[in-house]
C-alpha cells in the first residue's frame, strides 16, 4: 500500500507500544513511531478514527501516573502526534490493555483517564462497529480471578521496587519466567487463543482486531487480525475502503505491505 498526501482513511489501528518504558529495561522502536505519526502529518494524512488498540502506556514495571505528574510532556509528545493524524471531527478512542493499569477492575489511573479525557479521546474496553470490532486481546487470556493473582504480583513488585529498587529486576525475571508464560506460541495454540478471543469478544461474522500478543498475523479464514507492536515489529494496521492493510515500518518513508483483508 502507498500513501498519498493529502488523503483522509478510514482508520489506523496500533498496539503494544508500551510507551515510556525505558531501553534499559527492553529494547522499543518509539523513535520509529513518532518518525511514521510525523510522516503522516507532514503529507496531510490524517484518519477518520485513530484506535489504540491496548498496552499504549507501560503501567507494570513501574507506576505511569509517578511518570505523568513528573513529566507531562513526555504525555503530550506522543498524544500531540497522535491527535494531529486525526481527522477533524474524527474518533480517537483508546482501548485499555492489561500493562495500561494495575486496577482490579482495568480502569485506568484516574489522571491518566482525566489526561485524555480532556483532549477528547474515548477510553473504553472494546470498540465495535458491523465490520469490525476492536480488543487488546488479554481477554483470551485471564479470567477475573486469573487476573486478580496478576494484578496482585505485580503491585507486589511495585512494593519490592519502592522498597529496594534493585530487587526489581530478579522478581520482574522471575514472574515472566514462572507466572507469565501464557502467550500462544503454537499453531494450534494461537487457533485456540483467537477462537476464545473471538467468543468472549463477541466476533460473529465482523473482523477481529486486536493486539496483547505482539504477534503481527492475519488469518482470513477466522477474520482475525492483530496489529503487532512498536517494541520490535514497528507494524500497524490501515483501513482504506473495505480493505485492512497490515503494514511494517522498514525505515523512514518505507513500508512494506505485509497482509490484506476484504471487509464482506
Amino acid at each position: 500500500m502507498k500513501f498519498e498526501s493529502d488523503r483522509t482513511y478510514r482508520a489506523i489501528f496500533l498496539s503494544d507500544v508500551h510507551y515510556l518504558l525505558d531501553k534499559k529495561i527492553k529494547f522499543h522502536r518509539h523513535q520509529d513511531l513518532f518518525r511514521l505519526l510525523d510522516y503522516f502529518r507532514k503529507n496531510n494524512i490524517r484518519f477518520k478514527k485513530v484506535i489504540l488498540a491496548g498496552d499504549i502506556i507501560e503501567n507494570w514495571f513501574f507506576s505511569a501516573t509517578r511518570k505523568y505528574r513528573r513529566k507531562q510532556k513526555r504525555f503530550d509528545k506522543l498524544f500531540d502526534r497522535l491527535d494531529a493524524i486525526a481527522a477533524r471531527k474524527g474518533k480517537r478512542i483508546y482501548i485499555v490493555g492489561n500493562h495500561d493499569t494495575t486496577s482490579f477492575t482495568m480502569q485506568l489511573p484516574d489522571d491518566i483517564h482525566n489526561y485524555l479525557d480532556k483532549r477528547g479521546w474515548s477510553v473504553r474496553e472494546e470498540y465495535s462497529n458491523g465490520d469490525y470490532v476492536v480488543v487488546h486481546g488479554h481477554q483470551g487470556q485471564y479470567n477475573k480471578i486469573s487476573w486478580a493473582f496478576h494484578i496482585a504480583m505485580v503491585r507486589f513488585f511495585h512494593w519490592l521496587a519502592v522498597i529496594i529498587p534493585n530487587l526489581f529486576y530478579v522478581a520482574e525475571d522471575f514472574y515472566n519466567r514462572h507466572l507469565n508464560r501464557m502467550d500462544p506460541v503454537t499453531t494450534e495454540q494461537k487457533l485456540e487463543y483467537y477462537r476464545r478471543l473471538s467468543h468472549v469478544s463477541h466476533q460473529r461474522d465482523r473482523v477481529l482486531i486486536s493486539g496483547h500478543t505482539h504477534d503481527f498475523l492475519c488469518i482470513p479464514e477466522m477474520k482475525i487480525i492483530n496489529t503487532g507492536d512498536w517494541v520490535k515489529s514497528g507494524t500497524f494496521v490501515v483501513l482504506k475502503g473495505n480493505k485492512f492493510y497490515g503494514l511494517r515500518m522498514e525505515g523512514r518513508k518505507k513500508f512494506t505491505t505485509e497482509f490484506k483483508l476484504t471487509i464482506v
